[in-house]
């Protein structure tokens, strides 16, 4: 499987969107179609009664195991979802194909491995939704339709 290049990882450290404190999110999701990437992002919006359309998880956080109770509601909400095999940094055409699959009809996905890049094939194919994800020891990131051509040319290069 392809690991992203040295270019591509580096523009990555950086967020793909403004980061927003999680409770100034939270009222811009309100009443939105939400693809949320991450354990905590998703534990958080399922403990505010916001269900995302999409939820990607690995049951890890900041690459140790969630806590139980993150875990449980996790489980709880998405008792059987769709698996993906991932390991960290690799981002690859399947990962499109899924985020395509699961804009059509929802629910969860676990991702065997690390979650990490998610992000960005959601991003690049949403239409009315929004993406959001976790920026560690800072809060979330929104990105909408408009973002999408902007984050597209930052992965074409990986699969031309």
């Amino acid at each position: 499987m392809p690991r992203i290049s040295r270019e591509l990882r580096e523009k990555l450290k950086k967020p793909l969107g403004k980061v927003l404190p999680f409770q100034e999110a939270i009222e811009k999701l309100r009443g939105k179609r939400i693809v949320a990437v991450g354990d905590e992002i998703v534990f958080k919006l399922l403990e505010e009664g916001l269900i995302p359309f999409v939820s990607v998880f690995d049951l890890k956080t900041l690459r140790g195991p969630v806590e139980k109770e993150v875990r449980e509601k996790l489980m709880e909400q998405y008792p059987e979802p769709e698996k993906i095999r991932k390991r960290a940094g690799e981002l690859n055409r399947e990962m499109f194909e899924i985020a395509a699959e699961m804009l059509e009809k929802g629910g969860g996905l676990y991702v065997e491995g690390e979650e990490d890049l998610f992000a960005l094939p959601f991003a690049t194919l949403v239409e009315n939704e929004v993406v959001v994800y976790g920026q560690p020891g800072e809060g979330c990131v929104i990105l909408e339709k408009k973002d999408s051509g902007k984050l597209e040319k930052l992965v074409e290069k990986e699969f031309c």
